[in-house]
């Protein structure tokens, strides 16, 4: 084990068995979970399921080193999974149950896993032995976790972190919060994303907070077991925001939220939502910058003024350094919009072999280059205010407008297409297929291309909201396709001013 500090923030390199294993031998009584059926589970319940489940696993073969694919259910035996997983030295690998066929296919002949696990709506765990594990797959005994995230090229990134980016992260939140002894951990976001396993399950279980877990998302019902458990903290996206926000506004919730404080990213938010949270739920909502591949690296904090926390995404976590470069990878100074750098103690440790390694963009001096855009003002507050990367964001989840282009160019009557952002007010971004149909062709409406889509087993969260059709594309200097210009038509098209 090592040690690490920055300011007064402490961590180690602990695995998440060995600080839960702690926690147990001193309160094994202590509820660890509450499951989406109000289900208590204590500390030692969740210690023997991961027992049971490790041997299993086991036999299937699992050992230090080893990649498990791991279904991301929000329930109990999920997380008696990913504690059995941390005791045999293995990596845990979560992805979405809502993946395709074609897309879970993909991980599985590029992850290199020795098992496939998942747990039933009984809570029973099912293990698979993988039956040709990927050469790519190299025993790694420094990766804890394997996170995917969505690829340029239509194949997904596997973000691999190591234990201590996993502790340091959440510690850092634990202290931005002041969470104390009895708060529990609010599990709102899907536990199939790094950010999602790190913020929900490995925060809760290896600090000793009892996770509770929400799903389905209604927000009266979620701020309802908030106040019944306790609530000091979660992570959300804003459209969960929004919603907690109208459910107040409307009158369907009455009351002030326990939360010390929630930390919202992945998407745009306005200012009045902030505002809104503070005034009628009485909640300190957190604008937040952080991805898969560098966690929660920057975030407001309760104690700022509201206008700080309304339009900055808060100061780099201690130990944490974040800087906005020039086209030549070199810093600029305060004030300055440039592309985000980020270097520090949760930063991953590179892409998996087959699932996007090689793509790591750092600078010389180590900075992973975000493909955001930022400006940091004289007291070292960071603002995004844009993304490099043609990536739609919407309600948090990375859309890669390649990936559906490439789809709906194989349809006959389609010539060219652009797939931009528009501005959405719960979503953050909205899709929009901006697209031009072949001489001779029958225009398409929207119903046949959201059918083509599924046909081409493009997953229903990759589905475009609207359908733009054009005589002619807009293309600049070079000759390749104005997005921007069309996103902006798109806008004026479909927005109302």
């Amino acid at each position: 084990m090592a040690d690490f500090s920055a300011g007064d923030l402490h961590w180690s390199d602990d695995s998440l068995w060995t600080q839960f294993e702690r926690l147990a031998q001193a309160d094994a009584a202590a509820v660890a979970l509450i499951d989406c059926d109000d289900r208590h589970w204590s500390r030692a319940e969740l210690q023997e399921r991961a027992h049971a489940v490790a041997a299993d696993l086991r036999a299937a073969g699992v050992e230090a080193g080893s990649r498990v694919l791991v279904a991301g259910h929000k329930r109990a035996g999920t997380l008696a999974i990913a504690l059995a997983v941390s005791s045999l030295g293995a990596t845990f690998c979560p992805y979405s149950p809502k993946l395709t066929p074609a897309d879970r296919a993909v991980l599985e002949a590029r992850l290199g896993h020795a098992a496939h696990a998942q747990a039933g709506s009984d809570d029973a765990v099912t293990i698979e032995p993988a039956t040709s594990p990927a050469a790519g797959g190299s025993a790694r005994t420094d990766v804890a976790l394997i996170g995917f995230t969505s690829g340029s090229t239509g194949v997904p990134k596997g973000v691999m972190h190591g234990r201590g980016a996993l502790n340091y992260a959440t510690r850092a939140c634990a202290a931005i919060a002041e969470l104390q002894p009895g708060d529990s951990i609010l599990g709102i976001v899907p536990l199939d994303s790094a950010p999602g396993y790190t913020f929900t399950a490995h925060f809760a279980l290896s600090l000793g907070h009892p996770l509770v877990m929400i799903d389905p998302w209604e927000p009266s019902a979620a701020m309802d077991r908030a106040v019944r458990y306790n609530g000091g903290w979660a992570i959300m996206v804003p459209t969960h925001l929004f919603t907690m926000v109208e459910a107040a506004r409307t009158g369907a919730w009455v009351g002030r939220l326990p939360l010390r404080a929630c930390a919202v990213g992945g998407s745009a938010m306005t200012p009045e939502l902030i505002a809104d949270a503070d005034r009628l739920l009485g909640l300190k909502a957190l604008r937040m910058f952080g991805m898969s591949e560098c966690m929660g690296h920057s975030s407001a904090r309760p104690g700022d003024p509201l206008d700080r926390r309304q339009n900055f995404d808060g100061i780099p976590f201690p130990g944490t350094q974040e800087e906005a470069f020039d086209a030549n990878e070199q810093p600029l100074p305060r004030g300055v919009r440039g592309q985000a750098g980020v270097r520090g103690p949760s930063l991953f440790l590179g892409y998996a072999e087959g699932l996007g390694t090689g793509q790591e963009r750092l600078t010389a001096d180590g900075f992973y280059l975000t493909g955001d855009e930022i400006t940091r003002d004289d007291d070292g507050f960071v603002k995004v205010v844009g993304r490099i990367k043609d990536q739609i964001i919407r309600g948090g989840f990375n859309i890669d407008p390649a990936e559906i282009e490439a789809a709906l160019l194989r349809h006959p009557a389609i010539a060219e297409v652009a797939v931009v952002g528009v501005p959405e007010r719960k979503l953050g971004e909205q899709a929009c297929a901006v697209c031009r149909i072949r001489d001779g062709a029958e225009p398409v409406t929207f119903d046949q291309v959201i059918a083509h889509l599924q046909a081409e087993g493009l997953s229903r969260k990759k589905w475009p909201e609207h359908l733009l059709l054009v005589d002619h594309m807009v293309v600049g200097a070079t000759g390749k396709l104005d997005k921007k210009a069309m996103a902006a038509h798109a806008i004026s098209t479909l927005v109302p001013a």
